[in-house]
């Protein structure tokens, strides 16, 4: 059951906090709902094609590492039974578009699990549209210990070569970019959830836009 006063805490961060928001223009990748939902509550529009769906975390490690060409790669949509992640796939009950996506020039293919796109022709239709959208110098990259991610991602993560990045996490890590999430028992189940609830208690994305303005 959610809280209402917690809901009502992180509705008034959020209010209060998104005045104070300069860059508006920052592209947020995520590897699942998380971005386009602090698009929302921050009140900027999707500057990003990772809206409503979830990448499996080595497969999302991948495509950091080369993601202009990922970006702009090609999609080939498939069933169930092909995909690689069987075991995430047993949580949703309902169907949704599933793709791998291949990089642009060639390279080892990822999966994207579109989650909230009805077709694979809506999916495909509006990544190419917020894909356009991209500022390759104005990016906040994240991920959550969740969706396949262990402590080898999380290390891979904390190593790339981005400016402005953060992890959350279920527990302590050695790593600059990482964030606890202490809520519920994420420590004893070993991975967290709903971080779109829980971040602003310890990552301040304002201020962490705002600050990709002053290095450019």
């Amino acid at each position: 059951m959610r809280n209402p006063i917690d809901k009502l805490r992180r509705w008034w961060h959020y209010r209060t906090t998104r005045r104070h928001l300069r860059n508006r223009n920052v592209t947020i990748i995520s590897e699942n709902c998380w971005g386009g939902i602090l698009s929302q509550y921050v009140g900027i529009g999707y500057n990003s094609p990772f809206v409503g769906l979830l990448v499996p975390a080595p497969d999302y490690i991948k495509i950091l590492r080369s993601l202009k060409e990922y970006i702009e790669g090609d999609f080939r949509f498939i069933s169930r039974e092909e995909c690689r992640y069987q075991e995430g796939l047993r949580y949703y009950k309902n169907d949704f578009p599933l793709a791998q996506l291949t990089p642009k020039g060639g390279g080892e293919p990822v999966e994207i699990h579109f989650l909230h796109y009805k077709s694979p022709e809506e999916a495909v239709e509006k990544w190419r549209r917020r894909a356009k959208r991209v500022d390759y110098n104005n990016i906040i990259v994240k991920l959550a210990e969740r969706n396949e991610c262990t402590p080898k991602e999380i290390a891979e993560f904390d190593a790339l070569d981005y400016p402005s990045k953060v992890c959350f996490t279920a527990k302590e890590y050695p790593f600059a970019s990482c964030r606890v999430l202490d809520a519920l028992d994420f420590v004893k189940r070993g991975r967290v959830n709903w971080e779109w609830r829980h971040c602003h208690c310890c990552y301040d994305f304002v201020a962490e836009a705002n600050a990709l303005l002053e290095r450019q």
